[in-house]
């Protein structure tokens, strides 16, 4: 059935990184001598900033605007909700969070993210929370999610706005660690998104495609809407070069209801410009929401593993399917309980993709195994032995494991450092999955059931790479693009010799 959508549907949303907002003007940051260390200091710099922003962003008239680097306090958003309103002629509110900061132990002061809204247009459902669960300690201000519902039609949807760490030490491999802590911890921190499946991930994600942090979110199912549309898009220009660092992804119901998604590369260039007051760009995500119907994801029986392919962990146990479910979300091991599974015409449906995990190829000929949150399975040793249950984190703790299909259809799963494999049993009547060195007449070697479509979903989710070498560059003051052979083009496609 054609569902007719209304015009009245369609929802604005506008992102940026606003680089160090402040309402307060007495952090104690100064140059030693009592002079502001940078011009948005004092109060004549916090206007100066307020209203670029304000006269930059108020353009798209949108019905919600989400902010990274806001301070952590109420004063910063409702300044920003004031001066849209002022300018723009509307009533825009700021999404309470309850968020503040000691100022006497943080001089410098604390950043977070934040929204303000139309509320002609639109209001927040529920409230707003972190979305930073297990790893409190990064970012918990930055990773918020707020609810919002449509006042003309009804329809609501959750949006994520989000600041994963920078690459601002001397290692960065540990701020690609750190990336990969906050979006495991989005992932647990998206499982509060109840009153709308509907999720929308935006914000300073300091990553290119390809890199682990947002991997974790490709391979559950969120697609990149902004490269969807523009394959050379980028939003941060550092070293005459620009990447793609702010993001917006889209769960498969949610991506069925965007529209457009694009960076605007006019409005704030860069912070290389003399008015600029930041160094991201913002970009413009509308929505055309419509209802989704609830999505069923099949699975289907396999012979062969495939790497990158989601799977579910079946045995039989009391003549009854049971699919093994991943380590709950806030415990770091546990053994791993099942859910009960119906197998119709070969296929297993489920209510989400939680249950499923992937398969990655190790270097060496084996596996590494990750579950729905992004974290990889391995055991622990303590006491001269491995324990039997299931440990979980980045990939920096990953086991690998051989993976090897047995003549009954099952498949041996062997986890090389330990010599245990993941095996189906029930203990204390009831189902779980648990890794030992050897097989008993009561344990059982799992089947895999590899996800085949997500049976009435609207869309079909599909994945999108960041190019690394074509790239955008500015040459004698002119935006170009400039391809793997050296060649450079126009905006316009049109090759400059």
């Amino acid at each position: 059935m054609t569902v007719q959508v209304a015009l009245a549907d369609e929802i604005k949303i506008v992102g940026q990184n606003v680089q160090n907002f402040f309402y307060s003007l007495d952090r104690g940051r100064t140059q030693g001598n009592g002079v502001p260390i940078s011009n948005y200091d004092d109060e004549a710099g916090r206007t100066a900033k307020l209203n670029a922003i304000v006269n930059t962003l108020s353009v798209y008239n949108a019905d919600v605007y989400a902010f990274n680097e806001v301070e952590c306090c109420a004063e910063s958003l409702e300044l920003l909700a004031q001066g849209m309103s002022s300018k723009t002629g509307k009533s825009y509110i700021p999404v309470a969070d309850g968020l503040t900061y000691d100022k006497e132990k943080e001089a410098d002061g604390v950043i977070k993210s934040g929204f303000i809204y139309n509320s002609a247009t639109i209001e927040p459902l529920g409230n707003n929370v972190s979305t930073a669960i297990g790893y409190n300690y990064v970012y918990p201000y930055q990773m918020r999610m707020q609810a919002f519902k449509s006042k003309a039609s009804g329809e609501s949807f959750t949006l994520s706005m989000n600041h994963f760490k920078a690459t601002t030490s001397d290692d960065p491999s540990y701020d690609i660690n750190q990336r990969e802590n906050n979006s495991i911890a989005l992932l647990k921190g998206l499982d509060q998104a109840t009153l709308d499946p509907d999720i929308l991930v935006m914000g300073d994600l300091n990553a290119v495609m390809g890199e682990q942090c947002l991997n974790n979110l490709v391979d559950v199912g969120f697609e990149e809407q902004i490269l969807k549309r523009d394959p050379y898009a980028y939003s941060h220009w550092f070293s005459n070069s620009g990447s793609l660092i702010d993001h917006v992804f889209a769960n498969s119901t949610m991506a069925a209801q965007v529209t457009d998604a694009y960076v605007d590369y006019v409005a704030n260039p860069h912070s290389t410009g003399s008015n600029a007051y930041s160094d991201h760009d913002p970009y413009v995500v509308t929505l055309n929401l419509q209802a989704q119907p609830d999505p069923a994801y099949g699975y289907e029986r396999v012979t062969e593993m495939q790497v990158g392919v989601p799977y579910l962990m079946v045995v039989s146990l009391n003549s009854q399917l049971n699919a093994a479910k991943p380590v709950p979300a806030d415990k770091s091991y546990a053994y791993q309980l099942t859910t009960v599974v119906t197998e119709d015409n070969g296929v297993i449906s489920m209510p989400d993709a939680k249950s499923a995990f992937i398969f990655e190829e190790d270097g060496s000929g084996n596996y590494l195994m990750k579950d729905y949150y992004g974290r990889y399975i391995y055991q622990y040793y303590a006491n001269s032995k491995y324990n039997t249950n299931t440990s979980v984190g980045n990939k920096s703790y990953a086991n690998s494991f051989s993976v090897i299909p047995q003549p009954d259809g099952t498949f041996k799963i062997l986890n090389t450092v330990s010599n245990c494999y993941f095996q189906g049993l029930i203990y204390n009547s009831a189902g779980e999955f648990a890794l030992y060195d050897q097989a008993r007449n009561n344990r059982y070697m799992p089947w895999l059931y590899g996800f085949k479509s997500i049976i009435t979903a609207i869309t079909t989710v599909t994945s999108y790479s960041q190019p690394t070498i074509t790239r955008k560059v500015m040459e004698n003051g002119r935006l170009v693009i400039m391809t793997p052979d050296g060649k450079r083009y126009t905006l316009q496609g049109i090759e400059q010799r």
